[in-house]
């Protein structure tokens, strides 16, 4: 079948306004207006108590957690003196209160209870408890999961407040460097970006305890640890087809991971810069996983590659080293790493696609504030109009969760703990899970009679690991998936999964070619990721001037859920965008149009409250001999 790039829509003029209907108040009016201002001021006089036993912060601002239903955060900030500082979940505000604030808060509560209406009594009634920011609230997911570390001294995350940039933020950073000095607590690093503000800290458990009851301190959690796994098979050199180079002018696709083998002799031909972001580190990959995420990055799907005996580089392969041999990074925060390796591949090659195939086991997204990598990730494809492709993460089980692989499957995907992790929730990224391709274990393969190799999932079912939205305010996460592994269990063994070796992983290019081991196979999301960098290449060549959002559009629009995963949650909606999103991309109609399907593209700006109208280019024979209209 001919191919065709895309059709562009052409907007027609002018632009007319959007007509809006006058809005209904979301706001209940409680049935005892009186009472509920007074309870509300007990509330509020509680948190002024409490108040006096934490730790100050840079300014005598009170520190409130509010639960409002009905209003936007904006409508509190209409009370002079109160600041909103963050918004956590759908429901819950911090904001900061001067006296002048505090005082008329208390003045407008004051005279509901006596039966009068204040000002703007709709923000009253909105309002359904106040309390303060407890050191509770401050404990962050691991942190309450694994407890304080027995071990002094020990290493510690600390996000304070993002206050808007100057002078007040200024005046934050330098108050909590001198009150950590004070306090013995060492510095190890810092990420103050628009959006977050971050420290690494070196404390002991009387320190820690001193963080949890300040102020400015939003949260405090234990420092990432990322999963990252390899494997081994063995292929010939001499099997190899000659590798050509990029065309001309070609795109590049960076991957932020743990190096490439560059000399590799299916990548050597595509590199096109590798870097180390890594202090003290070269930008060799001593690990294997960004030698095999660059490998399926550059080609796709590699299987499809050895089946035909072509390997065509589409574009060019950067490479940004972040992590070390170990799959740690000690000397900082990522976030930092990150920052600089995007800004330098913008800057020297115009770079637009990135791939991160990692995430932090110990910050599970559980609904609410988006924080940490994610946050960075959202500012930096703002600000340098680039796509992030990241993996969901990938579960591997807890100690009680599930008890049975095979039986629990794909119920055990649900629950809190197989929940998305960071960086995947971020809201401006490309996030991908991963569906099972393999069914038959290696052992199975030898020994065919054996009923007891067992795969957990069946080919385009949901990956045994892979993890489960949804994102911020019930955003589809992850929004597409791609082939990327699966497990099987011996049932001798019970609950026991095989390694990666058993063959039902997917295939790429290995770190340590040289020995004779030209590829690897390995599972996880990581490896369903780069697939989507891929796809999202091949747009950029195909289409140039596409900017990130188009990418992001032309993939998930042509993306259909697998049958076997519709039949798996028995046509369940909501289960199936949780696990797989809008499904896994088809390759050809994501970059082409033929003649009997054709997708309409258009890049513009919208201002609010209006509308585009554009020209459709029908065919003639689609009206067929009634010009009229499009019946008949």
């Amino acid at each position: 079948m001919e191919r065709y790039n895309h059709l562009r829509l052409q907007r027609l003029v002018p632009v007319n306004p959007r007509r809006v209907r006058p809005g209904r108040s979301n706001v209940t009016v409680p049935s005892d207006p009186r009472a509920h201002a007074q309870e509300l001021s007990r509330q509020l006089e509680r948190v002024v108590i409490t108040a006096d036993k934490q730790e100050p912060g840079f300014d005598p601002n009170l520190l409130l957690k509010i639960k409002a239903v009905g209003i936007q955060p904006d409508d509190l900030e209409s009370i002079e003196g109160l600041r909103v500082v963050s918004q956590e979940g759908s429901e819950l505000v911090v904001l900061f209160a001067s006296q002048e604030g505090l005082d008329e808060f208390r003045r407008r509560l004051a005279q509901m209870s006596r039966g009068e209406v204040p000002t703007r009594k709709d923000i009253i009634f909105a309002v359904k408890g106040i309390e303060g920011w407890t050191p509770e609230d401050r404990q962050g997911p691991a942190l309450r999961q694994e407890g304080i570390p027995e071990e002094e001294p020990f290493i510690v995350d600390v996000e304070l407040w993002p206050l808007e940039r100057g002078p007040r933020r200024e005046q934050m950073l330098n108050y909590f460097e001198n009150w950590c000095t004070k306090k013995n607590i060492v510095k190890i690093d810092r990420v103050n970006q628009e959006n977050i503000v971050m420290y690494r800290l070196k404390v002991t458990r009387e320190s820690l305890q001193a963080i949890l009851l300040h102020r400015d301190v939003r949260l405090v959690d234990l420092p990432p640890r990322y999963q990252l796994s390899v494997s081994l098979v063995h292929m010939s050199l001499r099997d190899l087809p000659e590798i050509p180079s990029p065309p001309d002018g070609a795109p590049g696709v960076v991957v932020l991971d743990s190096g490439v083998a560059t000399g590799h002799p299916l990548l050597a031909s595509a590199i096109g810069d590798a870097q180390s972001f890594f202090p003290g580190l070269g930008p060799q990959d001593e690990s294997g996983h960004g030698t095999m995420v660059c490998g399926l990055a550059l080609y796709g799907d590699i299987e499809k590659c050895l089946n035909e005996g072509r390997f065509i580089p589409e574009f060019r392969i950067f490479s940004g080293r972040i992590i070390d041999a170990a799959n740690r990074n000690d000397t900082g925060f990522v976030e930092n790493h990150i920052i600089a390796a995007v800004k330098y591949f913008v800057e020297h090659y115009n770079c637009r696609i990135f791939n991160l195939s990692f995430g932090d086991l110990r910050k599970i997204y559980l609904d609410g504030h988006v924080r940490g990598l994610a946050t960075v990730l959202d500012s930096l494809a703002r600000e340098y109009q680039v796509l992030f492709v990241v993996s969901a993460g990938n579960f591997e089980g807890t100690d009680v969760i599930p008890v049975d692989w095979r039986s629990e499957y794909p119920d055990y995907l649900f629950s809190p703990e197989a929940r998305i992790i960071d960086p995947a929730p971020a809201l401006n990224v490309l996030t991908v899970g991963s569906l099972a391709r393999y069914e038959q274990p290696r052992m199975g393969q030898r020994h065919p009679h054996d009923v007891g190799y067992q795969p957990i999932a069946r080919r385009d079912q949901p990956s045994p690991f892979t993890r489960t939205g949804p994102g911020p305010r019930k955003a589809i996460k992850p929004e597409v998936v791609e082939y990327g592994g699966n497990f099987s269990v011996d049932l001798r063994l019970s609950n026991h999964v095989a390694g990666p070796t058993d063959g039902l992983g997917e295939i790429s290019t290995a770190h340590n070619f040289a020995t004779g081991n030209l590829f690897k196979v390995d599972r996880g999301t990581s490896f369903a990721a780069p697939k989507i960098a891929y796809l999202a290449g091949l747009l950029l060549r195909r289409y140039p001037d596409a900017g990130p959002n188009l990418l992001r559009a032309l993939i998930v629009a042509h993306s259909r859920c697998p049958e076997a995963t519709i039949k798996l949650f028995n046509g369940d909606l909501e289960k199936i965008f949780n696990v797989v999103g809008y499904g896994k991309p088809d390759w050809e109609k994501v970059v082409y149009s033929f003649e009997n399907k054709v997708t309409l593209i258009n890049q513009e700006e919208i201002e609010g409250e209006s509308h585009h109208f554009y020209e459709i280019p029908l065919p003639e024979d689609f009206f067929g001999r009634q010009r009229e209209g499009c019946g008949g």
